[in-house]
């Protein structure tokens, strides 16, 4: 059985095999074709590094905070699953995949620091809270 960071590693291995302009580029004898397979890799290496901050607090916050931190995940699947369907049905389809994972990646640290911010100040205003009489 995969855990969801193996699931995300087999969805994304996926995708770079069936990317056809990278068989392409790693075909010729240029050396373009390795420029495009590291920053493939760089895109993967940041989105499972920015994947790892709602896994962990999803494991750590209790209650609705378990909600708001799933909520990137969720929308990553979920792309990764549109990816995956229109680039198995037209293969010319999200030929800048690598581009819209890394702006989720992105968007995710931005959203994460947001969410942690709040979830501290309103635990800190809890706690101000309790110890007023």
């Amino acid at each position: 059985m995969l855990t969801f960071f193996g699931r995300i590693k087999l969805i994304l291995f996926t995708l770079i095999t069936t990317n056809t302009a990278l068989a392409a580029s790693l075909s010729d004898s240029s050396s373009s074709g390795i420029w495009d397979l590291i920053i493939i890799f760089v895109v993967i290496a940041v989105t499972l590094a920015s994947a790892v901050l709602p896994a962990a607090a999803i494991r750590q916050w209790d209650r609705n905070w378990r909600l708001v931190a799933g909520l990137p995940l969720f929308i990553l699947l979920a792309w990764l699953l549109i990816i995956v369907i229109t680039k198995s049905l037209n293969p010319e389809s999200h030929q800048l995949w690598p581009l819209e994972i890394f702006a989720w990646a992105m968007i995710n640290m931005i959203y994460m620091v947001t969410v942690m911010t709040a979830k501290r100040m309103f635990a800190k205003k809890d706690s101000e809270d309790a110890l007023k009489p």
